[in-house]
């Protein structure tokens, strides 16, 4: 028996065991005090376009100032739509000083002329939604990010910026970053899809991409919008502190360390305030702890809906609450013109507040190199009508499309077509539709520049002496049943289907949410009607957000996924469904079996009752698997890869160190392919539950058939901490799992051990 001493030593022990390992927390309990990480660097190498040092801008920022007047400085803070009713007094008057949607580079160039021609000279930021293009259009954001590939997301960054700004524009209002484990909610199409790593990566990469094209980004809808309940769109959101700051806060501050300079608040509500309105994430987190000294703009009328939201009784309260929560500019609503002057007169707004928000748009406009015609000359509209589409963007486009192609099943190996059957049906009125492929949110995008999948398909097989015939079936929402006939007489006269079904694009974008994930309206019964004729089916999926596929799997041989592949997208399908390109996309979401399972994620915690076939008092449905239908990170190739000798640099860490995680990556199939290597982690014991997978590292390798690759993945300790409930950011000593594979159900696993500093 021990002695109390002795007994009173391990309880210290064991509670010094299990304080935080490397807590980097300050005393008070307060989820938005200045964070441990330190300040973001705002203003980086490539976003800054002015050419002078902060002082000089500073400097230049106080002379301006000077000759203002407070309706000079309000006028700033407002910025709203163009129309064909546009005033112009509004610029020459500087009454406004953001514009969005101007149609033409002519009308561009002439309002920043009369904004530079004006009493102060301060010039117009033109800005626009251009998510995944401006003209030429990439893949939807959630497809970019089933590429796994940050390159191919900063490439299509890259030629939005050049198009965009080709055009007179300085600003586009993206990338969305909100984190989403629930595709009833249509934006899902807007973003990274459900994991934090890969939201961190897409919101980097785009940044990074957007400003090397000479376009700036605005990081949007900061913050908690992506979590709104069930799916509905505009609904509340109720998020933990631990789960903000772990999930939903990490990809904005990635943009923000990227160098985003703007960023837009949620125009949804948070744990019972509307962020238009909440000081404590707008100035309190964003500004005071991380250092923010860019731009916050309100959402789309997000202002005056503060009455609405129940926050505000008066438009003047709506503008008092907004302002002093952090908003600088108002979009849209109209009302920081109509009352602040008021309320700085009655002094419930501080005249220093609208002086701190003039000081960071103009900050701003410094940094896009506005002022300077050298940096940022007045659009010319003959230069501008050959900027866009040109082949090298066509090419860019056509591989961000490529590479975001997702095969779920191959069955036999049906896919590619590299000797193609003699007659071919294709089936569905989305494979001539080019806004299908282009997708929501398509900007200027033209649907002439578009190469239809028929078309492509037909031409292609043709060298083969192939016949391809077409028949929609039905049109591409498929709610009437009168074409079933024809398509299936088409079918039965085929040597193999081609259906080519999903969501129309107008089902995918802001207020679309919806409670039926199968492929819509009757587009499953015509499915089943081919399926009926016997013959093979390659299935096509154009889709906005990941549907419930249970139906539709057998019925297909081969089914490929397509997030709105963009302006390219139907030449990219064919170049996967002939075999010129292996695919490599991954699902960025997962699949789930039931819209009962939503919302979903692959990141799940462990529970005390593990779901177990023969046990009834575990956690389990009673109708349903739990796993998803197809998990996060999946998707095949038209090769096989095997992944061996994984390898760990130490079988010890401490906080600060790196472990190096290597392992042999084979193609053990025919033909050259491009794997994704997925890292995955798991905290066996730790002070809270942690989840069973974390993705924590990516890789890419190209491998011919039969060749082996050594993949190292770093793997920084640092990014196992996790927040607890004061937003305090804690690691554990204990044994870490690491898994290696082509998704989050990868079995190649080692250990290290987490230890004390």
């Amino acid at each position: 028996m021990r002695s109390p001493l002795r007994r009173l030593a391990g309880a210290l022990l064991a509670a010094l065991l299990m304080l935080p390992l490397g807590s980097y927390a300050a005393p008070a309990a307060d989820p938005y005090a200045p964070r441990p990480e330190g300040a973001i660097v705002a203003g980086g190498r490539i976003h800054d376009r002015s050419g002078l040092d902060a002082a000089e801008i500073e400097r230049r920022i106080d002379a301006l100032m000077a000759r203002m007047t407070l309706d000079d400085k309000i006028g700033q803070m407002v910025a709203d739509g163009w129309d064909t009713d546009f005033d112009d007094r509004r610029v020459s008057e500087g009454h406004i000083g953001l514009l969005s949607g101007v149609e033409t580079p002519a009308e561009t160039a002439r309002l920043q002329t009369l904004a530079r021609r004006s009493r102060l000279g301060i010039p117009l930021i033109f800005a626009r939604d251009a998510l995944h293009g401006y003209r030429t259009l990439a893949p939807v954001p959630l497809g970019l990010a089933a590429s796994f590939d940050p390159e191919i997301i900063a490439a299509a960054g890259r030629f939005t910026g050049r198009e965009a700004t080709g055009q007179g524009m300085h600003l586009t209002f993206s990338p969305m970053v909100d984190l989403t484990r629930d595709p009833r909610w249509g934006r899902v199409v807007e973003g990274p899809g459900e994991d934090p790593h890969l939201a961190r990566l897409f919101a980097r990469a785009m940044v990074d991409g957007l400003a090397e094209g000479g376009l700036q980004a605005t990081l949007k809808h900061f913050v908690g919008y992506g979590a709104v309940r069930a799916g509905r769109d505009y609904a509340e959101a109720e998020i933990s502190v631990s789960t903000l700051h772990d999930l939903h806060l990490p990809p904005f501050r990635a943009g923000l360390e990227a160098g985003a300079q703007v960023v837009m608040a949620s125009f949804s509500v948070l744990n019972g305030v509307p962020v238009t309105a909440d000081r404590r994430l707008l100035t309190k987190l964003l500004r005071d702890a991380w250092g923010f000294d860019g731009v916050v703009i309100s959402d789309w009328d997000a202002v005056r809906e503060l009455m609405p939201h129940g926050v505000a009784g008066t438009p003047a309260e709506a503008v008092e609450k907004a302002v002093t929560a952090g908003v600088d500019v108002d979009l849209a609503s109209g009302l920081y013109a109509k009352e602040l002057p008021g309320l700085v007169a009655s002094g419930r707004v501080p005249v220093a507040r609208v002086d701190e928000a003039v000081r960071r748009i103009l900050r701003v406009k410094f940094r896009f190199g506005l002022f300077d015609e050298t940096v940022t000359p007045i659009v010319d509209p003959k230069v501008a009508a050959g900027a866009a589409a040109t082949p090298e963007i066509r090419a860019a486009a056509l591989e961000t499309s490529r590479r975001s192609i997702i095969l779920l099943k191959n069955d036999r190996d049906l896919l590619p077509l590299v000797r193609p059957p003699k007659r071919i049906a294709v089936i569905g009125a989305a494979a001539r539709d080019a806004a299908d492929l282009m997708g929501s949110w398509g900007a200027k995008g033209e649907e002439k520049d578009v190469p239809l999948f028929f078309d492509e398909l037909r031409a292609l097989v043709a060298r083969f002496g192939a016949e391809v015939r077409f028949a929609p079936g039905c049109d591409d929402a498929c709610v009437k049943t009168g074409g079933f006939g024809r398509a299936v007489r088409t079918a039965e006269q085929a040597d193999l289907i081609v259906a080519v079904l999903g969501e129309p694009w107008y089902l995918t974008a802001e207020s679309t949410s919806r409670t039926r994930l199968g492929l819509p309206n009757r587009q499953q019964a015509l499915l089943d009607r081919l399926a009926a004729t016997g013959k093979p089916i390659v299935l096509v999926v154009l889709a906005g957000r990941p549907m419930v596929m249970g139906e539709a799997w057998p019925k297909a041989r081969a089914i490929l996924y397509a997030f709105s592949p963009g302006t390219m997208g139907g030449r990219a399908l064919v170049d996967v469904i002939t075999g010129a390109v292996n695919p490599s996309g991954r699902l960025p979401m997962s699949l789930p079996r039931a819209v009962g399972q939503l919302p979903f994620s692959y990141d799940m915690l462990p529970t005390g009752r593990p779901p177990k076939p023969d046990d009834d008092l575990s956690a389990r449905y009673v109708d349903e698997e739990v796993t998803p239908f197809l998990p996060f990170g999946h998707g095949l190739s038209y090769t096989r890869f095997a992944y061996s000798d994984l390898v760990l640099s130490t079988p010890t860490a401490r906080p600060g160190d790196t472990v190096g995680v290597s392992v042999t990556v084979r193609n053990v199939g025919a033909r050259a392919g491009r794997e994704i290597v997925q890292l995955y982690v798991h905290d066996v014991v730790a002070a809270r539950s942690r989840p069973l997978r974390q993705l924590k590292g990516l890789a890419r390798v190209d491998l011919a058939p039969g060749e082996a690759k050594r993949v190292r993945i770093d793997l920084p300790v640092d990014d196992l901490a996790y927040a607890d409930d004061d937003g305090r950011w804690a690691l554990d000593p204990g044994r870490v799992d690491v898994f290696v594979g082509g998704s989050s159900t990868a079995t190649t696993s080692a250990s290290f051990e987490l230890v004390r500093p």
